[in-house]
């Protein structure tokens, strides 16, 4: 009978152990980031509503707009719902403008670059940045540079958010800081943070005496961080493998902070939600 009953107790240890397993809980934070970074690159259409926080000029910043894209070739479209409710966007892959349905004063659509200080007024990224694919880039390209202590910067929480069961992961970055740079040939701000995997507003912010992205010259000396941030949190949803909650931190404190919710990885989008003409649009 003691025997059966050490038998009994083994198998139910068996069946915790197997079950923890089986929910990954022996998974490191390098290893569900890179889950997430294959579970992003599986998407070929997505529909989501964000929630976007950033901090413009020492002010957080509040916009929720829904959005859906095709990232092959990239197509966008994007209605504000606070706090200019009704304002539309839609871009390809291509173009060289974006059409604005602004939904208010001037009341007609406008043609704008998508790098102009227009659309970037009070912005951190730009049209092309819609989606998982700019922040996956940055993740990846900080997961390499920093391979061989990853394990020990990043940290893993399993975690509820919004009622969804997610994995937290932090990134903790102690290698931050700023530096003097030397401006090349033809250089931007918005390429200088593009080849180093950079917040362009950052640099923007942190050189005061630069007015716009296009404000440098060759030979110029600028300031510009490292690494895009000394911190980054992300809650990952454990089903569908992507982040609801993405937190990006400087040496000032919280950075910018996006939720998405609605999520709709993969569904059916057709051209025609990609012009002007679709009859659920104010173009």
């Amino acid at each position: 009978m003691i025997n059966n009953f050490n038998l009994t107790l083994c198998g139910i240890f068996f069946l915790i152990f197997s079950f923890f397993i089986s929910n990954g809980q022996t998974l490191s934070g390098p290893e569900v980031t890179q889950k997430m970074f294959a579970a992003t690159k599986d998407i070929k259409t997505l529909i989501y509503r964000m929630k976007k926080i950033e901090r413009i000029k020492g002010e957080m910043t509040t916009q929720v707009s829904f959005v859906k894209l095709i990232r092959e070739p990239f197509k966008v479209y994007t209605k504000q719902e606070y706090p200019n409710d009704g304002l539309e966007v839609l871009f390809k892959e291509g173009d060289n403008s974006a059409l604005i349905n602004p939904n208010g004063f001037p009341w007609l659509n406008l043609k704008l670059d998508p790098h102009g200080n227009r659309m970037r007024k009070e912005q951190h990224h730009t049209i092309h940045n819609a989606g998982y694919d700019h922040v996956v880039s940055i993740l990846e390209h900080l997961f390499t540079k920093y391979n061989a202590e990853i394990h020990s910067l990043t940290s893993l929480e399993s975690t509820i958010w919004n009622s969804k069961p997610c994995w937290k992961v932090e990134f903790q970055n102690p290698n931050f800081k700023y530096s003097k740079y030397t401006v090349g040939p033809n250089e931007t701000v918005n390429s200088i943070a593009d080849k180093y995997k950079l917040s362009s507003y950052m640099i923007l912010e942190v050189n005061k005496s630069i007015n716009d992205y296009d404000d440098i010259t060759e030979g110029q000396i600028i300031t510009i961080p490292n690494d895009y941030s000394p911190k980054m949190s992300l809650m990952i949803d454990k089903e569908i493998m992507v982040p609801l909650v993405m937190k990006v931190y400087d040496d000032k404190g919280l950075y910018e902070h996006y939720e998405f919710s609605d999520i709709k990885i993969n569904p059916t989008i057709t051209d025609a939600e990609f012009t002007e003409e679709y009859p659920d649009y104010g173009f």
